[in-house]
C-alpha cells in the first residue's frame, strides 16, 4: 500500500512482510528531501517495520546543507524508531555524483552502531532477493525492472 507519494519520493509498506520500501524519483531540493525524511519516521512510528528496502536508482546528489542537517537533526531522531527493524538494503543510485553524494552521507553517519543488518546493492532485485530471504513469495511486483 502507498504510505507516502510525492514528486520525489514515494513510500509503500507492504504488511505482509512488515516491509518499508522507499523509492526515490529525482533530485529533491531541500524542502521536499527534508519532508521526506520526516515521511520515514512517520513510517516507523505508524507501521511495524522488519525489513526496509530504499531504493535511489533514480536518485540524484543531496545538497551538502541537507547531508549536514540529515546527519545532526534527523538520524539521531530516526535510530531509536529503528529498533524493530532487522534487515535495511539499500539499492544504489543509477547516477554517479548521486554515488558520491550518497558515499559523502554515510561518511556523516555512523552506521558501524546500527541495530539491524545494512546491506548495499547496485541491482534492485539482489536486495529484495536478500531481505526477504527467509519469507516465501514476492513483493511490489509494480517495482520490478
Amino acid at each position: 500500500m502507498v504510505f507516502y507519494a510525492s514528486d520525489y519520493l514515494e513510500i509503500y509498506y507492504y504488511p505482509e512482510y512488515q516491509l518499508i520500501e522507499t523509492r526515490w524519483l529525482a533530485y529533491a531540493p531541500s524542502k521536499a528531501y527534508r519532508e521526506g525524511l520526516e515521511q520515514y519516521l512517520n513510517a516507523v512510528r505508524q507501521h511495524d517495520v522488519k525489513l526496509w528496502l530504499g531504493d535511489y536508482r533514480l536518485g540524484k546528489v543531496i545538497r551538502m546543507e541537507d547531508q549536514q542537517w540529515a546527519a545532526k537533526e534527523w538520524f539521531p531522531k530516526f535510530l531509536p524508531l529503528a529498533s524493530g527493524i532487522e534487515k535495511m538494503a539499500r539499492v544504489q543510485s543509477e547516477d554517479v555524483f548521486s554515488q558520491m553524494s550518497s558515499d559523502s552521507m554515510k561518511s556523516k553517519l555512523d552506521i558501524s552502531g546500527l541495530p539491524f543488518q545494512f546491506s548495499e546493492f547496485k541491482y534492485y532485485e539482489e536486495a529484495k532477493e536478500w531481505l526477504l530471504e527467509y519469507s516465501s513469495g514476492a513483493f511490489g511486483k509494480q517495482n520490478e525492472d
